[in-house]
């Protein structure tokens, strides 16, 4: 894979381990993450060009039980990271993922967003920009994967550049991350064409099933919903994610 195809370029390996490592802990929390989980979480860390370390971070993050303070030592590191918005976003798409986005599903990503330091406005305009992108992806999965449209132009497209700018986001760095939105589109391409395998459970023959004529063809055929979530998810949504969320937040109430 060549240095211009990775994800999350420009930050550290410690905001990589833990932005990827928070996405795997929502995303199997309390229960057992399934082999294509794995193989996809092993695509991303391969991807992101992290170090072996981060790497066993977030494997163990998938892989186990963690401790809820594990899980809070990843959002201390976002909270000065412009990582924080595209996390926002990602749980957003995770939330929806199962087409119904409640309000205590809202208001469980609102604490997330609050204990990272983002804002009433920002969260808002994350929450629209969101949304919008998620319904919007399967028009034009085909375009992004073979590189026809670039993914900066496909968000642009959405018109939230103002919004986003406004609100003190940086639609560059947001656009980096993402991964709930465009994540898999993006590591389809990326592996298409490219060495194969490279990873201990074989990434290439996993992307060309699960991303290549898998997820994708399920995108073009204009299947819904958050991406994050119904690969890593399985189709459940967000419920698995509520145990850890409601422990660590508990009873605390958003500061807005």
């Amino acid at each position: 894979m060549s240095k211009e195809t990775t994800i999350l370029n420009g930050y550290t390996n410690i905001e990589k381990g833990a932005y990827l490592g928070a996405i795997a802990s929502l995303a199997t929390a309390d229960r057992q993450a399934s082999e294509e989980e794995l193989d996809y979480i092993e695509a991303l860390i391969e991807s992101a060009q992290i170090s072996e370390d981060q790497a066993s971070l977030i494997r163990d993050a998938a892989t186990k039980d963690i401790a809820d303070e594990d899980m809070q030592r990843f959002l201390e590191v976002l909270k000065t990271s412009e990582l924080r918005f595209s996390l926002v976003s990602d749980v957003i798409a995770f939330a929806q993922a199962d087409n119904d986005y409640t309000e205590t599903e809202k208001e469980k990503v609102q604490q997330i967003a609050s204990f990272l330091g983002v804002n009433e406005q920002q969260f808002s305009v994350l929450d629209e920009f969101t949304q919008k992108a998620v319904a919007e992806v399967p028009q034009h999965a085909e375009e992004i994967e073979t590189e026809k449209a670039t993914p900066s132009g496909f968000f642009d497209s959405l018109g939230f550049g103002d919004k986003l700018k406004n609100a003190g986001i940086n639609s560059n760095s947001l656009f980096k991350g993402a991964l709930g939105i465009i994540g898999p589109i993006l590591l389809a391409r990326m592996f298409s064409g490219n060495r194969r395998g490279g990873t201990s459970r074989g990434t290439g023959g996993m992307l060309g099933g699960l991303l290549g004529g898998g997820l994708l063809s399920g995108l073009l055929g204009g299947r819904s919903g958050g991406l994050l979530g119904s690969l890593l998810g399985g189709g459940r949504g967000f419920g698995s994610a509520g145990g850890m969320l409601g422990r660590l937040f508990g009873g605390r109430k958003s500061s807005w």
